[in-house]
């Protein structure tokens, strides 16, 4: 049917099916620089890179990225996107087969006499559509782009992990840390209340002095079994990450505590400018390829509109005994080519071929949604650092402001100078300035890391 086309009616027919105008891809949104920087770095910032005990932590991440399920779900989906490109792509390529036959069958002859027959043939076939509109081409790109999608995946779960991990991490060792204070401030408020008790007996103490003494020891026992049981909770969560079942939380609170988690000055380079760090995120690296791949399968959805072109081949040998086959006479070939257009379909491609462009504006609302969360990612983290590092220090001050208040009005309690309201109130301060500075230092440990997570570099470095 091709061949009955002249020269200039084909012309017209490609020139009235030319290529999809679609919409331009993602924009970039990144600004010219970064609003929060941390203290000390008014122009580009240089960050900490690590911990004091980086080793430990790195052995949470190296457990996470090793065991964690969701990281192997995320592997084989990879897996299966490759497999899914290398199939489209032998698409565009002709397939070739083989086939041998033998049959015996009984029919009647020219004079209506009934014989047996053997047939016996081996043949090859060749089999090629051409890729008129680049229907094949697209839909191998399509099938390329998913799977560097599926491996920048794996890169942002890898990543995202691995943060959390860490953040469960640090919250754990805060936890555990709060919890050794608690545990600490009840032995002095004991030996306090005991003091109280010792002077309520010889006459120099009331019993509303007592009263206060006991009320706050209780008071500090109460956070005992909440801090213990925040703990539990994290280490839970820390262990299914790994890829573990849930340890016994009791067992666990004999183990060592880790050191706070204080950052350590170690430089990890110049951080990147927000446009080096879209192109650093494999998150949205993933959106942009997602907008390439709805941007092919538009063009997969268009051709499909036009016709399409097939050739075959065949050769081959046919005889009616097996020893006759490969003998000249037996063998046969044929060429053929077949062009097809389903023109009348009712809209059906047109309107597939809409919604593959309304899944491609989609995707790049996407990537650019993308581009948007990963700035309000480093812009935030940064802030936060900023943050966190002037409250700790501030924090650290009050903490080592309220421990001399608390000796003092200890020292005036027992030299009988003060009442034992103004040793309450202060060791009560001091007990609140302690937990703040751990949940500051906490704090600004996570705070670290999620910078480290919003510019996907190293969470940790390898002492």
């Amino acid at each position: 049917m091709l061949a009955r086309l002249t020269p200039l009616a084909l012309a017209a027919l490609l020139a009235a099916c030319a290529a999809p105008g679609l919409s331009p891809g993602p924009a970039n949104l990144a600004p010219a620089a970064f609003a929060q920087m941390p203290p000390g770095n008014p122009g580009a910032a240089t960050m900490t890179a690590a911990f004091v005990d980086s080793a430990q932590l790195q052995r949470v991440v190296d457990e996470v990225l090793a065991n964690n399920r969701d990281l192997r779900a995320a592997a084989a989906r990879l897996k299966q996107a490759e497999a899914l490109a290398t199939a489209a792509g032998a698409q565009r390529l002709p397939s070739v087969g083989v086939g041998a036959s033998a049959s015996r069958q009984r029919a009647p002859n020219d004079q209506g006499q009934f014989n047996n027959f053997n047939s016996y043939g081996v043949n090859a076939t060749a089999q090629w559509e051409v890729d008129l509109w680049g229907r094949a081409s697209a839909n191998a790109q399509a099938a390329g782009y998913d799977a560097q999608g599926a491996a920048l995946d794996r890169d942002a779960a890898q990543l995202s992990l691995a943060g959390t991990a860490l953040n469960l991490q640090a919250q754990l060792i805060g936890l555990g840390h709060r919890l050794k204070l608690a545990k600490e401030t009840l032995v002095v408020q004991n030996q306090l209340l005991d003091l109280v008790k010792a002077r309520v007996g010889a006459g120099r103490g009331t019993a509303l002095d007592q009263a206060r003494a006991e009320a706050l020891v209780a008071q500090t026992s109460a956070s005992v079994p909440a801090l213990r049981n925040a703990a539990c909770l994290t280490r839970l969560q820390l262990d299914v990450l790994r890829g573990q079942a849930p340890a016994d939380c009791d067992k666990a609170d004999s183990d060592p505590l880790p050191g706070m988690p204080e950052p350590r000055l170690i430089s990890l380079g110049q951080l990147p400018d927000p446009a080096g760090l879209l192109g650093a995120r494999p998150d949205v690296k993933a959106a942009a390829v997602r907008a390439q791949a709805a941007a092919s399968r538009a063009q997969v959805a268009w051709a499909a509109r036009w016709p399409s072109l097939g050739l075959t081949g065949q050769i081959g040998w046919s005889a009616g005994k097996a020893g006759d086959l490969f003998k000249s006479g037996t063998q046969i070939h044929s060429l053929g080519a077949a062009l097809n257009w389903n023109f009348l379909d009712f809209g059906a491609r047109k309107a597939e071929e809409s919604a593959a462009r309304a899944g491609f504006e989609a995707a790049v609302a996407g990537a650019e949604q993308a581009q948007l969360t990963a700035l309000q990612d480093a812009q935030g983290s940064l802030s936060t650092l900023r943050e966190t590092e002037l409250q700790a220090a501030a924090q650290a001050t009050a903490a080592e402001a309220t421990t001399r208040a608390r000796d003092l009005a200890l020292k005036r309690y027992e030299a009988g100078v003060a009442d034992f309201y103004s040793l309450l109130n202060a060791e009560q301060e001091r007990l609140a300035a302690q937990d703040a500075l751990i949940q500051v230092q906490t704090g600004r440990a996570t705070a670290l890391l999620a910078v480290h997570k919003a510019f996907a570099a190293r969470l940790t470095t390898p002492q």
